[in-house]
């Protein structure tokens, strides 16, 4: 049978709209009238539908938002104290750095001089009266001393007159001009600069101690804890991990309402006692003011709420609150859920850590990918990396550091950051020497060179003798670092490139924030600090018993004005209806295949048993072509056909 044949016998039984028409149609023009039709129904069809498959793929997305009780955690609640330094410290340092700053212009003149450990002490006790005093060379030794905090407090005025006399010292090099040395003293005062440089335990030895920072804090009207951690810049900063919430176990602490139900914690926010000592030579301490700096010279407490399990970055976020004040936050918790690939770019991993590190990694949080980023281009362009920043190996949250310190070596392959002692704690000579190879060396600090470090020696007594090589070299880091620190905040292009998504599951928290003061003016006041002094004994918690015989007398002068050195923090949830903003495709293949459907039925009177006849169709005209049929079978099958029709 011909395939004209074929066709006038579909015509005569198919569900296809219009083909009828064109089969059965004798005349001439309104055969061609028919097609016209036809062939316009099918290009308008092809149209429509092409702008139905253009529009499903372009992956369109729709948001829709619910009110939901719950649904999102309690946050993690972390303080740090504006001032860095204890008030005590800032006492002892401005006492100690002009002695020993007087003995390195009177007596380190001389080279080859060693062993003045003792003799340094004698002279700065004859101007200080105080006899307390650890010095350390440049060995082992040094690093096993470092950790009792008498050396920690100690040593750190060594270390800070060594930072102001070498800003003598290079004011009179011939050698660097006013405009370098404004730029290198200015860094090299940085508070930043100093954590570079000094060890950790020093700093913590001397910033704000938990005991005599915290007087009280409550969850819930139940005490609560907070876990300690070092910042470069405030030195001990602490935060509040609400119980029964952890970040990746899906268990949430009930949202609650009202203060009661909330975190609060009562703080010594500052200290105006240092006022009224005469001796007191601020100016003369490295890193407590520094001019760029805009936090600097600022008192109080700042308060940083964020998701539980995720670093916060008080430098970056937060709230500030003043010494004699009450700040009430309340805490709005807001969910947003979106859609990854194809939709959108949304992710719940950091880019540049490895499969097996993404677990030990907490929450996603895109301005911690976005600053590992910024770290990882500053070692690309300055082959350092900036000690503000967190690297890779800060991102694991999840892990016991200890343990990991005395175990295996953290080496992060792409940004090759290590700690020097993550190499080194291994008893077992092969395992270092292991260790050795699996770590490359590590990255020296913008703000901190190998070369200055050297030459600074801050766990010896000795002088530092920096070169104005180094110093040039040690401010061309730093610059480095700040350039491009800036370009990313001036290019968006640039944050693009990192890879850094919005996360497909992200808790915000809207906060309100008000103001009152604390402790009050009138009696309630005095109960305030009644409680505080007498009911919890505040002042048991200082360690040290000439720094609370100070505080005792500064309170007996007058309690009113010391009570004013206090803060009280309270968070808490204003509306436990969490915001659920979701996102969802706008065409899923259900609907495609509606609107795809619709079009055949609009246009061209095509549906599923329509399709089916033309497939039955193009099968017999294939088996008409086929040579290996035989005549008879042709011909029962026509005569089939002829019957049907």
């Amino acid at each position: 049978m011909t395939i004209t044949k074929r066709l006038e016998i579909f015509g005569g039984y198919t569900t296809m709209h219009g083909f009828s028409r064109i089969v059965s149609s004798r005349a001439t023009p309104k055969r061609i009238a028919w097609i016209i039709i036809f062939i316009a129904a099918w290009t308008l069809f092809t149209i429509w539908v092409s702008r139905v498959l253009a529009h499903y793929f372009e992956y369109p997305k729709q948001v829709s938002t619910e009110m939901k009780l719950g649904g999102a955690p309690f946050p993690d609640i972390t303080i740090c104290n504006l001032g860095s330094f204890d008030f005590y410290s800032i006492y002892r340092l401005s006492r100690r750095i002009p002695s020993i700053v007087k003995y390195y212009e009177t007596q380190f003149k001389r080279e080859n001089e060693t062993n003045q450990n003792g003799t340094v002490q004698k002279e700065a006790d004859e101007e200080t009266g105080e006899s307390e005093y650890y010095g350390v060379s440049d060995s082992n030794e040094g690093q096993e001393i470092l950790k009792t905090i008498d050396y920690a407090n100690e040593t750190l005025a060594t270390v800070m007159a060594k930072f102001y006399n070498l800003a003598i010292m290079t004011l009179q090099s011939p050698t660097i001009n006013t405009d370098d040395w404004e730029n290198i003293m200015g860094r090299l005062f940085s508070r930043t600069t100093i954590s570079a440089n000094v060890p950790p335990e020093m700093l913590e030895a001397n910033g704000v101690q938990e005991k005599e920072f915290i007087v009280k804090c409550t969850y819930k009207k139940k005490p609560c804890k907070l876990k300690r951690f070092f910042n470069p810049y405030f030195f001990n900063c602490f935060t509040f991990t609400p119980p029964n919430t952890t970040a990746d176990s899906g268990q949430k602490s009930s949202l609650s309402e009202g203060i009661e139900n909330g975190f609060s914690v009562m703080l010594l926010a500052g200290s105006r006692m240092l006022k009224e000592e005469k001796t007191i030579n601020t100016f003369q301490i490295p890193g407590l003011y520094a001019r760029d700096s805009l936090l600097s010279g600022a008192g109080g407490i700042r308060v940083v709420i964020h998701t539980p399990g995720t670093k916060p970055f008080p430098l970056t976020e937060g709230y500030d609150v003043p010494p004699g004040m009450m700040a009430s936050l309340g805490v709005s918790p807001k969910r947003r859920t979106r859609l990854g690939k194809p939709w959108g770019d949304c992710t719940k991993e950091y880019p540049f850590l490895k499969s097996e590190e993404q677990t030990l990694a907490g929450p996603y949080r895109r301005i911690a990918c976005e600053k590992v980023c910024i770290q990882k281009r500053i070692y690309e362009n300055c082959k350092c990396h900036e000690n503000t920043l967190p690297t890779e190996p800060d991102l694991l949250t999840n892990i016991d550091r200890d343990k990991i310190v005395k175990s295996v070596p953290i080496c992060a392959s792409d940004f090759k950051y290590v700690k020097p002692e993550t190499c080194s704690n291994s008893t077992n000579s092969t395992k270092m020497e292991k260790d050795s190879k699996q770590c490359p060396k590590a990255v020296e600090k913008c703000s901190g060179t190998h070369d200055f470090r050297k030459c600074f020696r801050a766990l010896s007594a000795k002088e530092a003798n920096c070169s104005d090589a180094v110093l040039k070299n040690l401010l061309s880091k730093m610059l480095c670092a700040e350039e491009v620190q800036e370009s990313f905040s001036t290019n968006e292009a640039m944050l693009d490139e990192c890879g850094c998504h919005p996360s497909c599951d992200e808790v915000h928290y809207d906060v309100s924030y008000s103001l009152a003061q604390w402790p009050s003016h009138g009696l309630d006041g005095d109960m305030a600090g009644r409680d505080i002094f007498n009911g919890l004994n505040f002042t048991d918690n200082f360690a040290c018993q000439d720094k609370k015989t100070m505080y005792t007398t500064y309170i007996d002068n007058d309690v009113k004005r010391a009570l004013k050195d206090f803060s009280k923090i309270n968070v808490y949830i204003s509306d436990a209806n969490v915001l659920i903003t979701s996102e969802s495709p706008a065409v899923t293949f259900t609907q495609l295949v509606s609107d795809i459907g619709g079009q055949l039925g609009v246009w061209i009177g095509v549906s599923v048993i329509t399709l089916a006849e033309v497939i039955e169709m193009l099968i017999l005209i294939i088996m008409d072509c086929c040579p290996k049929r035989s005549q008879k079978e042709k011909e029962a099958d026509s005569a089939l056909n002829e019957a049907t029709v």
